[in-house]
């Protein structure tokens, strides 16, 4: 009897303390982030440049088989951008983590959320001057920032600035999402 009513005690007690608890465990905890980057083309530049972006760690990556960046950049004959998702670059010796794009209608400032639906995983997306991509990254891996979260994306738009073809650089502004599961662009900690 004596170890019931300590037990129905700490279940009290557990709970009081939860209710008065006004932290909510599945809030957004980051504020979303916005950086320019000038990236170099995958083809007519050295190896060393940066030719990738690691989203989530916010920095411009080179291209190797490490695979530390989650979607690499190249310019085709028409002068447009070319997103590649990293598996379409590098297979990586852990396996290849899921980086899925979605081109967007609508200005940068528009597009204030991630849209729902199906993002292409196996083929790049071409992009001009001022059009925007939506990246979708899995980032649920073992150890990983999402590997105990109830969703394992964290999502990202980028908007092509300019391609210059002389240089083989695409400059790009890019938002960042870094709270597994929110699809928000807004300025601050995302509320969706």
């Amino acid at each position: 009897m004596k170890v019931r009513k300590i037990a129905l005690g700490a279940a009290a007690g557990t709970l009081i303390f939860v209710a008065c608890d006004d932290s909510n465990p599945f809030a957004a905890q980051l504020p979303t982030a916005q950086d320019q980057y000038q990236i170099f083309a995958l083809t007519g530049n050295p190896p060393a440049y940066p030719s990738g972006l690691n989203l989530f760690g916010r920095t411009p990556t080179r291209v190797d088989g490490n695979a530390s960046f989650d979607i690499a950049f190249d310019i085709d004959k028409a002068g447009n951008a070319i997103v590649y998702p990293v598996k379409l670059v590098v297979s990586s010796i852990g396996g290849d983590r899921p980086v899925g794009l979605k081109k967007v209608a609508g200005t940068f400032a528009s597009v204030t959320s991630a849209p729902t639906g199906t993002y292409q995983t196996d083929s790049a997306v071409v992009a001009g001057k001022d059009q925007v991509v939506v990246v979708e990254n899995y980032r649920g891996l073992s150890g990983d920032i999402c590997s105990f979260s109830l969703s394992p994306y964290i999502y990202s738009k980028v908007n092509i600035d300019s391609v210059n073809v002389v240089t083989k650089t695409i400059n790009v502004t890019v938002t960042v999402d870094p709270n597994c599961g929110f699809r928000s662009f807004e300025e601050g900690v995302p509320q969706k």
